[in-house]
């Protein structure tokens, strides 16, 4: 029975989240006046995606490593503005399903999103209902290693939450969530709102894929 729902949230209840990366990270080569191919700048963008914002850095300045303080500071200054914020829409129905679901489980989020950003820019702005018994970020764990898919975030959750494995399941949208899902041996749930097709899902073996987050109670009365 399922006790516990660990959610990641980029691309799971806001989309354009990964535009909005994609943004701050490419505004912030152009003010430094680095230029990648485009092509190359999207491979090196995905191969570090959820990861903190200065690995992401270190990525795509890897040629430039004498930069990367400065990009950190540019790329700061477009993500705690409004350029990443303002990239955001959220999915509808969403707060309305985290209403009817917090009495009967326990909610949680796992996320590379960074801790402030979302509570204090992204959640307020569309009015989601303070409902998580726990939010765990990439930017709360100093070992690189365990992040997705490391199935350190998930077994930090589960065992502050005193919940077994195989009593919570993990809604994400990117290959990382499902092995990370995995990893901790809890059954992932994947939403068609970002990084991975429907095919793609199937491909990863994944039992239950959604249109969006607001259809999960079809998943749970299964």
């Amino acid at each position: 029975m399922t006790k516990l729902i660990v959610f990641d949230w980029d691309d799971v209840f806001t989309l354009g989240s990964k535009e909005g990366y994609i943004r701050c990270l490419h505004e912030t080569l152009a003010a430094l006046g680095v230029q990648l191919d485009a092509a190359e700048e999207h491979r090196r963008i995905l191969s570090t995606w959820s990861q903190p914002h200065r690995a992401e850095l270190q990525n795509l300045l890897r040629e430039h490593p004498q930069l990367v303080n400065a990009a950190c500071e540019i790329y700061e200054d477009k993500f705690f503005g409004d350029t990443f914020v303002d990239s955001l829409r959220y999915v509808e129905g969403a707060n309305e399903l985290l209403l009817r679901l917090k009495d009967k489980y326990k909610l949680a989020i796992a996320t590379g999103a960074h801790p402030v950003v979302l509570r204090e820019r992204v959640m307020p702005r569309f009015n989601v209902p303070d409902v998580f018994d726990q939010i765990i970020s990439g930017y709360d764990i100093d070992d690189p290693r365990k992040q997705k898919p490391h199935p350190y975030m998930l077994e930090e959750i589960l065992s502050a939450q005193h919940v077994a494995s195989d009593e919570a399941i993990l809604v994400g949208d990117a290959k990382s969530d499902v092995q990370m899902a995995r990893n901790a041996k809890v059954e992932p749930v994947v939403v068609l709102t970002g990084h991975l097709s429907k095919c793609e899902a199937e491909q990863l073996a994944v039992k239950h894929v959604i249109d969006t987050v607001a259809e999960l109670e079809a998943v749970l009365q299964r």
